[in-house]
């Protein structure tokens, strides 16, 4: 055994004896020696800190100040039409477009446009997604056809709040 592995090997000893002692400790009896008794202190677990959070429904926050995920808006498919039908009264709106219809070679697991909406000549995608499916194949692909075809796209994120300001500044920045 080497060196490094007879040190190492110390080191790990070591720590475990120490966690072992946060979480078993061991009440010894008092040692004596010639000077009188002394006691073992026993280690005690430093106490768990836990992150106060708001209950807030618009936002959360740690005490770190990161934002965490509120998963109080469950905002369906509805919701957005109803938003994009009152807004968008001057488009023609089309609900669940196949990407295929944009290039026929498209993966067939792509993300169909919840709502293409066209005022003239100009056509605009909006996805309607849920929480983490923002970074698979199936909406980067779609993201991709649309790009190809010129036509610009957003998404908004189903759990979050979407209130309806923003849901139309997002496809009026767009389109």
């Amino acid at each position: 055994m080497g060196l490094f592995d007879k040190l190492t090997d110390k080191i790990f000893k070591e720590t475990q004896k120490a966690v072992d002692g946060i979480l078993k400790p061991t009440n010894k009896p008092a040692q004596s020696t010639s000077a009188g008794a002394i006691q073992t202190p026993v280690q005690t677990a430093a106490p768990v800190q836990t992150a106060t959070v708001s209950t807030d429904a618009e936002r959360i926050y740690d005490e770190d100040g990161h934002y965490e995920f509120n998963d109080t808006f469950n905002r369906d498919t509805a919701y957005f039409r109803d938003i994009i039908q009152r807004n968008f009264t001057d488009c023609v709106i089309e609900e669940g477009v196949s990407i295929s219809r944009f290039d026929a070679n498209a993966h067939p697991k792509c993300t169909p446009v919840t709502f293409l909406l066209t005022k003239g000549t100009k056509t605009v995608a909006f996805f309607v997604m849920k929480l983490n499916q923002t970074n698979g194949m199936p909406y980067v692909g779609a993201k991709r056809v649309l790009r190809a075809a010129g036509i610009p796209s957003t998404h908004c994120i189903s759990n979050y709040k979407n209130e309806e300001a923003y849901v139309v500044n997002r496809i009026r920045a767009i389109l």
